[in-house]
């Protein structure tokens, strides 16, 4: 749920540059044949099954945004489009329906490379408002390395534009996001995580230390998007404090490839902020207060996060549906979570307090489930790693 400046926004995560590191080759045969149209064509969409996914694992950089995309690719071609222009004015659009995360690679007639990642849920789409002719080298990546299972997915071409951008799945069926005040208590304890190439959303845990989510700061075992600034209260330009960073510290599980548990952070900040703003505290979840949640008793749990749909406003919710305490230090949960809300906190009112249960990591796609999975981290991981780090 990482936000890369600004993070899987669709009008944005369009247009890529060349890869850094480029093992596709164009020369070679597509795997899943050659398709020619002309503008105007009919059926529209056209429709083609086929397998995502490879063995190489590249990064490509958007030349304009400075985005990134990520994914396990073959080295020839899935599928190669020859097209015709007219006079119509059509745009393209090729996307992709799957039940796993894929993403999308294509070279143009230019030369030029596009990928995308996440347009619609964990589907790629990739548009071109004016398209050129000639020839389209299509490749369907996946985002995590699936092999040798590699899942079915439909690669859909079609001049009707870009595919609808449908919540639902993430949602559980209705959008119950409110636009929060970030200006008043505790909504401005709540903060904008500046990551120079990305975003996410971070918590005042003390007087100058911030909880985030791992994998906003981490990707594959590296420090990829270190953290610049935080700003708490942001919202819209706006905000109600600002601290550079002093430092940070990745728990070591999520570094070693434990996703389970260990997509935490804590950034310290150069300021004080929580002199100023006050904190949350972490804590955990009585046997008393599991049973009432599962009961729909309460206490409410509260969320709030700056959702890439959104940007620059933070949303929250303040009522999520709790599931349950999962395996491995997770906490499941029905809060209306995206992209960007990231290290966004689940937290209760504690008297005149509030306690952080949880802190935001992902959705797991259910093709199987009438809904998908929202993920956070349970703050018994928090805590025991809190507990090693000295006094701040």
């Amino acid at each position: 749920m990482t936000f890369r400046h600004f993070a899987a926004l669709p009008a944005v995560l369009l247009l890529f540059a060349a890869p850094t590191a480029q093992a596709q080759d164009v020369t070679l045969d597509p795997t899943f044949g050659e398709i020619t149209l002309a503008s105007n064509f009919q059926p529209d969409p056209n429709r083609t099954t086929l397998a995502a996914g490879g063995p190489n694992q590249g990064t490509y950089t958007d030349s304009r945004s400075g985005d990134t995309c990520r994914g396990f690719f073959a080295d020839a071609p899935d599928l190669r489009l020859q097209f015709e222009t007219a006079d119509f004015g059509f745009p393209l659009s090729v996307h992709v329906e799957a039940g796993a995360d894929t993403v999308m690679l294509i070279n143009g007639p230019d030369g030029a490379w596009h990928c995308n990642d996440d347009f619609s849920g964990l589907n790629p789409a990739i548009n071109f408002d004016t398209p050129l002719g000639g020839q389209y080298d299509i490749w369907i990546g996946t985002y995590e390395d699936l092999a040798p299972n590699y899942p079915t997915a439909d690669v859909l071409i079609t001049e009707l534009g870009p595919p609808e951008i449908n919540f639902d799945r993430a949602f559980f069926g209705n959008d119950d996001r409110v636009i929060i005040d970030a200006a008043t208590a505790p909504w401005n304890m709540i903060g904008f995580v500046d990551l120079s190439e990305a975003s996410c959303t971070g918590t005042l845990v003390g007087p100058a230390m911030v909880v985030t989510s791992a994998h906003c700061i981490v990707e594959d075992g590296q420090i990829d998007t270190p953290p610049v600034e935080f700003l708490a209260g942001f919202q819209n330009g706006e905000y109600v404090a600002r601290s550079g960073i002093s430092g940070f510290h990745v728990a070591p599980g999520y570094i070693d490839g434990e996703q389970e548990g260990s997509d935490f952070a804590f950034i310290f900040l150069e300021e004080r902020l929580g002199d100023q703003l006050g904190w949350m505290d972490l804590g955990l979840l009585n046997d008393a207060e599991v049973a009432a949640m599962q009961a729909g008793q309460g206490p409410e749990i509260l969320q709030a996060g700056y959702s890439y749909d959104q940007q620059g406003v933070l949303t929250g919710n303040l009522g999520c549906p709790f599931i349950e305490l999962g395996e491995d230090s997770t906490l499941i949960h029905e809060c209306d979570t995206l992209q960007g809300d990231s290290g966004s906190p689940l937290f209760i009112q504690d008297g005149d307090r509030y306690r952080i249960i949880g802190v935001e990591s992902r959705t797991d796609n259910q093709p199987d489930q009438d809904f998908d999975r929202n993920i956070a981290m349970y703050t018994d991981s928090v805590l025991r790693e809190l507990a090693t780090l000295p006094p701040r």
